[in-house]
Parts: C-alpha cells; structure tokens; sequence
C-alpha cells in the first residue's frame, strides 16, 4: 500500500517489529507495500536503548536504508516525560535525530500531574530546541493509567492555550484511552479530540483476564472505522501502531513478551490491517 493517499499519509510504526533490526524492518515493511514509515524509539515498547544511540550518524544511515526501500519517514516516536529535569536535553537528541532521519514530527508524552510544574516552566526552552530543528512536537495521551497533562480529549484545548505556541500540537491515540481511561468510550472521545489533533495513533487492542493485548485492525475492542473514515475526509494523517510485542497487565502497565513475534506473523497483521484500510478508503 502506497501509504500516500493524495491528501493525507499513513504511516506503519516499528514498534510492530519490537526485537529485529532495522535491516530487517524496511524489506519487511517494503514487502507490506509501505512506502510512509514512523520510526518508533519508545521506552518500555522496544528492546533497550539509550539516548546515545540517536546520533545524526545513525539516522543518516537509517534514512539511506528506507530511501534504498522506497520510503521515507515524517514521523519519529521518542517518547519521554517532558517534566523530567533533563527533558530539554533528551528532547534535543530526539529532534535532532528526527531531522537526520528526515521527519518533521517529533511524537512524545507532555508530562505526568506529578511533573507538570516542570514541563510549564521549561516548554519555551523545549519549543525553542524543536524549532531549532525544524520539528514540531506532538503530544501524545499516554495509557499508563498516571495521571497526565492529556489524559483525554477535554484536556486537549486548555493545554494548547496554555502552551500557545506553534511548535506543540497533539498526537492522539485511540488505543491508549483503553488502558488509560477504562470509563470512557475510546470511539467517542477520538471523535470529539478531533478539532485539536495533529496526527492520530491507531492502536487496536483487546481487554483480555489479565490486561490487554494488541491486535492487528479491526481485531480489537473498539471499532475505530467511523474515526478512520473521518480522518480520511478530513485529511488527518495517522499511524497504525501495531505493537504486536507488547502487553499491559491488569493496572495497565507495559510488558514485552520474552521473544520476538515471528516475522510471518507481524507482517501478517500489518497486511490485514492495510487491507482493512483500503476497505475503509472506499466507503469514503
């Protein structure tokens, strides 16, 4: 699948392939017929990593990679708390590494209640360092179940104008409202967050005795069609993030099973969930 669909990009994250190399991941990802690629760097999503390791180098080499597959990347997940006392400097490695890869979007938390004093403060400063770069920074709702700055919809538009600049947008994820926000309706809230969202995550995931799994789309608990189907109208790029690796157990904190899912099987799920894209794409 050409992930450009003339008026708005839709993306295929790495977190599907959590423990394979990079080598590894854009053939696959090519075999899939994906052409737009989210690079996802996430703590607790993918096997371990330092902030070292984004070196311009690497994102250089890794953008040859994809550019020799036929892709590119416009998004770059590297999620971190922003009220953390060293957000500033993590967040300047992740810009920057975003930009040698050749994104424009970097995909991350704003802050915990416990740490949002701090974000507030130093948001300028982190503003000044996304521009710097030429990267915008987009906000995500996590699904940890800690009270955030952007748990939900409703905090969405206060947090703007309190930021009131440019270089912060939101990233809205669908799946996260799960785990996160168990008495709301996820389908529902997607669709209100609608006028203050940038870009959306759409993660399928299903409640299961001992927490949530997540599964290619269409296969989970909420039926994200008619939000699907709106973002195409209204051109609002996504990402299918597919963490086919990943677990939360019953108070929704992440776990990783021990091996790697097979490699048939993760491009399995990502060609059912592109199909059921392009089925959507024609009801529009």
């Amino acid at each position: 699948m050409s992930s450009d669909t003339s008026t708005n990009y839709i993306s295929v994250s790495t977190a599907s392939y959590d423990g394979y190399g990079f080598d590894a991941i854009f053939p696959s990802l090519a075999r899939c017929g994906v052409t737009q690629v989210e690079i996802a760097f996430i703590e607790g999503y993918v096997e371990a990593f330092c902030d070292d390791d984004l070196t311009v180098a690497y994102g250089l080499e890794l953008k040859e990679e994809m550019r020799r597959n036929g892709q590119e990347c416009r998004y770059f997940s590297g999620h971190i708390d922003l009220g953390e006392s060293n957000a500033c400097r993590r967040l300047e490695a992740r810009c920057r590494f975003a930009s040698s890869l050749g994104a424009s979007y970097v995909i991350t938390n704003a802050a915990s209640i416990a740490s949002s004093n701090t974000f507030l403060a130093q948001a300028k400063e982190l503003a000044a360092i996304a521009r710097h770069y030429g990267i915008r920074i987009l906000l995500e709702n996590p699904g940890n179940r800690v009270a955030n700055l952007i748990d939900h919809s409703r905090h969405l538009s206060p947090l703007l104008e309190a930021l009131a600049t440019p270089e912060f947008g939101i990233n809205f994820d669908v799946g996260n409202l799960l785990s996160h926000c168990p008495d709301i309706d996820p389908l529902r809230d997607a669709l209100v967050a609608l006028p203050w969202v940038d870009h959306f995550h759409i993660k399928s995931c299903k409640k299961r005795d001992d927490g949530i799994a997540f599964t290619p789309l269409g296969e989970g608990d909420v039926n994200e069609v008619p939000l699907i189907r709106k973002l195409m109208k209204e051109s609002i790029p996504f990402s299918l993030e597919l963490p086919f690796r990943l677990r939360r157990d019953r108070d929704a904190q992440p776990w990783r099973l021990e091996a790697a899912v097979p490699m048939k099987e993760i491009e399995e799920g990502i060609v059912r969930s592109i199909r059921r894209i392009q089925d959507i794409k024609l009801e529009v």
